[in-house]
């Protein structure tokens, strides 16, 4: 019952993401990276994980050569699995290589990071709630990694595709903070 209402609720956000204006995705996108960048927790941070935007997802490479900019750690995602995702350290963009779906990943010769060393994660969403609840693409790669992170978790989602209600199972965890191109949205308990 639970896996058909995210399902629906899924098919309908992605409709709704194809159909936003170009315009605004480029505007919201670079207000996404004004509103990480402001962060405390970035600020703070020595080493972030943050995943390569897709398609019509966000385009997180400009926060990425901003994290590098600032001498961040970079981690970005690597499937390893069904549903199994590594870190791995890049110090440039062109590193990365087509993957599992498309994504791009890095090598396995990169530096596998470990969970334990991250401070931030910056996590995708297809939808979230101001209570930071995510419903993500399906694959529970972001559930299963993050329960071996304490590191601070932040979804990014464009303002105008956040929903008030997000169906939820006992696995799927709630993030830390929302951040729109608007703001941010507090959501530890």
């Amino acid at each position: 019952m639970m896996k058909e209402e995210k399902k629906k609720l899924r098919k309908e956000v992605l409709e709704r993401i194809h159909a936003l204006p170009e315009t605004y995705c480029t505007e919201a996108d670079a207000g996404i990276l004004r509103q990480v960048t402001d962060m405390p927790e970035y600020r703070a941070a020595g080493t972030v994980f943050c995943y390569v935007g897709m398609d019509q997802e966000i385009d997180t490479k400009p926060i990425i050569t901003r994290m590098l900019a600032d001498g961040k750690r970079v981690a970005v995602p690597r499937c390893v699995g069904r549903g199994v995702m590594n870190a791995y350290e890049i110090h440039t963009l062109s590193v990365l290589e087509p993957g599992m779906m498309g994504i791009l990943e890095p090598p396995t010769s990169c530096t596998l990071v470990e969970p334990e060393e991250l401070q931030l994660v910056l996590v995708p969403c297809v939808t979230c709630t101001a209570r930071g609840e995510r419903l993500g693409y399906g694959g529970g790669f972001y559930d299963r990694y993050l329960e071996k992170t304490s590191a601070f978790r932040a979804i990014l989602v464009r303002s105008r595709v956040m929903e008030e209600a997000v169906p939820m199972e006992e696995h799927d965890l709630c993030m830390d903070a929302v951040i729109t191109e608007l703001g941010r949205i507090n959501c530890r308990r």
